[in-house]
């Protein structure tokens, strides 16, 4: 299916985005043998379709057990989750169970095919061991070509195939030149590279408009022999070897509507472009045919028949009693009060129906505390729990989490009970707080970094200090993963008893590409808050682009910035102002533009003298004394302020300062040269005035 090419949607025009005839091409070419076989393995399959009635051969579903291979420098950017929405999507595509189905044209509705073929995650390993059916393999390549098969073969830093006869195998990477993935036709390459390679940004939750899992539903029906709907060759000739689609001289782009006709279907009811084997957005693509579906049945029946009686989708002997722990997911490094409540996935891995169990959770060496869980979760079944309260002190503490006594039973697999994790706590602070990045400990003490691909992140360096000889660094320019986000959060604050509040800080950032450009995605940097311990986050200030950068042209090396190329930036706090703990962070989005440095973070609050708040208008000091210096201040910032103006005891004006609207909150007058005596101050406002004496001594 499609690549990470850009469509002009209103044209519909696509760019080839599917790189499976490409392979296909490449491995014919290289092996005389194996295009033989392969132009025989399409003729005869062209003629067993034909012949074929539409009833099935047989009623029973064929599950078919996927082995997903996740090769990239941090696999963890590929999520269970997303892996189990991919196979749900798979499955409802096939099955003609999609939602999304409702689209389908009123004129293709009865071509509308629903297959037998399912898909399971792999129960087991080739070897019969237990498996959840994903591999993540760390590679120290940061993208595959096409038509390199390196990522199928651990030898070359990806991973080898698993027995074709079995499973089918779904390599999950980065690849280069905007491809989204490409597959294998049946007797199409050679055993060890047999499946589908899927760019990883086009699984569920990737990015739009491929970011629905359609891919793989593309390039399975390239798995399963089908063809492009339009054929290869750009006219009217060619074909897919299916006579329920329409002929069909192109491919199709972005997301059409109604009926779309062309020079080889020019009447209604035209092209076929919500199909699968099209090039429209995933959104957009919602039915196989119904002879579609006979032909990749058939060719499973002829080429992949070994999926009828495979065991790689059964789970290898459970017990008949095992609970499990999944995921502790919280604190994530942090725990904001003293006092909080882990929770943790639990999770059922026996055959019995889970219906009770201790859940134990200490700190450090610490006594147990035990949650009491009861429900009901059948095999494989996954519920969130909340644990009893903990307390614990300040420092870097170890949370164990145990469980014992399944069903009042013995857990006849321990070796999946017990999950550990580390965090901080330190008791709130108030302002000011103050960081330069000067002292060598990174990060400070009550700070921490998230870095969730354990790649490139904030860190404390050297030399390019604003005000002293360091600073943090996110370095973008290195980054080459995009839209991976770090945090730097702050030590957890309280503000209170002030009338506002804020921080400050310095950043300097460049960025290598056109800092006007509009369609460019550029690194960002934005200031977040949270009040639930950074379970969720409100974004306060958030800058990229022109907007952010303090060297305004093009920077095609890893920027350091000069001493002049800092700025100061604000952001306002006192909405937060008596709103219990906060947590304030740095978030940086990378885009592989160049790097953003922080310094001389500063959090402060402003209390606001009683008499000035009470009065709104403070004359001081009275008496003026040393060096002479009055001031006159305001609160709030005055609107209708016209002057201020000081005349000696007999009338002499002796200083003004005229303002004609909207003032600020404070002035300063100067009247260290002026004869000890009584003066009077004459503050004038569009509806009053206000006057009060003043000693100078």
């Amino acid at each position: 299916m499609g690549g990470v090419t850009w469509l002009n949607a209103q044209e519909n025009v696509a760019k080839p985005r599917c790189g499976t005839m490409e392979v296909l091409k490449t491995n014919l070419e290289r092996d005389p043998v194996l295009r033989t076989r392969f132009n025989q393995q399409k003729l005869q399959l062209r003629q067993m379709v034909q012949q074929r009635q539409l009833a099935r051969i047989t009623a029973d579903t064929i599950y078919v057990p996927i082995v997903f291979h996740i090769v990239l420098q941090n696999p963890n950017l590929v999520t269970d989750e997303q892996l189990r929405d991919q196979i749900d999507t798979l499955n409802k595509d096939f099955a003609g169970l999609n939602g999304d189905s409702v689209k389908i044209l009123p004129q293709f509705k009865h071509l509308f095919g629903k297959s037998i073929i399912q898909f399971r995650l792999a129960r087991r390993t080739p070897n019969d061991q237990p498996s959840t059916g994903i591999v993540r393999k760390v590679t120290t390549r940061q993208e595959f070509n096409l038509n390199d098969p390196a990522v199928k073969y651990s030898s070359m830093g990806g991973d080898n195939a698993w027995d074709r006869n079995r499973f089918f195998n779904v390599w999950i990477t980065d690849i280069v030149a905007g491809y989204l993935g490409y597959a294998t036709f049946p007797q199409g390459s050679s055993a060890a590279e047999d499946g589908v390679v899927l760019d990883y940004t086009c699984l569920p939750g990737g990015v739009p408009p491929y970011d629905r899992g359609r891919t793989l539903t593309h390039e399975t029906g390239h798995y399963f022999s089908l063809f492009h709907i339009w054929g290869e060759d750009n006219s009217c000739n060619g074909g897919d070897d299916i006579d329920d689609t329409p002929n069909q001289g192109a491919a199709s782009g972005g997301c059409p509507t109604g009926i779309q006709t062309d020079d080889c279907s020019p009447t209604a009811p035209g092209i076929m472009y919500q199909n699968f084997m099209d090039y429209t957005n995933d959104p957009c693509m919602v039915m196989f045919t119904l002879q579609q579906v006979a032909r990749m049945e058939e060719s499973l029946t002829l080429y992949r028949n070994s999926y009828r009686t495979t065991n790689g989708h059964i789970p290898v002997g459970l017990v008949p009693l095992d609970a499990s722990l999944r995921t502790i997911h919280t604190p994530v490094q942090r725990a904001c009060a003293a006092s909080f409540t882990p929770s943790v996935t639990l999770r059922n891995s026996g055959i019995q129906t889970l219906t009770a169990v201790d859940i134990h959770a200490r700190i450090d060496d610490g006594t147990p505390v035990v949650t009491h869980w009861t429900g009901s979760l059948q095999t494989f079944g996954e519920a969130l729990v909340n644990l009893e309260v903990l307390t614990t002190t300040p420092g870097h503490h170890t949370l164990t989490v145990y469980i014992t006594n399944p069903n009042g039973g013995n857990d006849l697999d321990k070796t999946n009970d017990t999950l550990t994790t580390t965090f901080l706590y330190q008791p709130p602070v108030s302002p000011p707080l103050t960081e330069g990045f000067e002292g060598n400990t990174f990060p400070p003490a009550g700070w921490d970094v998230l870095n969730p691909d354990q790649s490139y992140t904030w860190e404390r360096v050297s030399g390019v200090g604003n005000s002293g000889q360091a600073a943090v660094v996110m370095r973008n320019f290195n980054y080459t993963v995009n839209d991976m986000q770090d945090l730097f959060r702050l030590p957890v604050m309280k503000i209170a008893n002030a009338d506002s509040a804020f921080m400050t800080f310095q950043v300097a950032a460049a960025i290598s590409s056109n800092p006007n450009g509009l369609l460019n995605p550029f690194d960002t940097l934005e200031v977040l808050a949270s009040t639930d311990c950074g379970l969720t986050y409100t974004s306060l200030y958030k800058k990229w682009g022109a907007g952010l950068i303090t060297r305004n042209t093009p920077v095609t090396t890893a920027f350091t910035p000069n001493a002049n190329e800092w700025r100061k930036d604000s952001v306002n706090l006192t909405p937060y102002i008596g709103q219990g703990e906060i947590l304030l962070a740095f978030r940086n989005t990378t885009q592989n533009e160049n790097n953003i440095y922080l310094d001389d973070i500063n959090v402060y609050s402003v209390v606001i003298n009683p008499n000035l708040k009470t009065r709104g208008v403070l004359i001081s000091p009275n008496p003026v004394q040393g060096d002479g210096q009055v001031n006159v201040q305001f609160y709030p910032n005055p609107v209708n302020l016209r002057s201020i103006a000081i005349y000696s005891i007999t009338g002499a004006k002796v200083a003004e300062r005229l303002i004609g609207g909207a003032g600020s909150t404070l002035y300063r007058f100067d009247m260290s040269l002026l004869a000890s005596g009584v003066y009077v101050v004459h503050v004038v406002f569009s509806d009053r005035t206000v006057t009060q004496k003043i000693i100078k001594r």
